[in-house]
């Protein structure tokens, strides 16, 4: 068994043991998630992408980006879960 950062015990085996998943607002379009980026953008930036619908024209230093797998990993030690 796994603990938490508060000694607390974390479950080792996940039931959910395929995806993961990102589901799109229609609620059925999907597409896997590993590699994703949550991206937020600077106005330059959102400029950028508006002129071409296509964030590789958006430059690096107009946006932040999060790892899916990073959003993850904190989401697991939050709620000492292992998903």
């Amino acid at each position: 068994m796994k603990t938490n950062a508060k000694g607390g015990t974390m479950v080792e085996t996940s039931p959910y043991k395929n995806g993961p998943y990102m589901v799109f607002p229609d609620g059925s379009t999907y597409d896997g998630a590993e590699g994703c980026t949550v991206v937020f953008i600077t106005d330059d930036g959102q400029g950028q992408l508006e002129s071409s619908n296509d964030f590789q024209s958006v430059e690096i230093d107009e946006m932040e980006t999060i790892r899916i797998e990073d959003l993850f990993d904190a989401y697991n030690k939050v709620h000492s879960t292992d998903i």
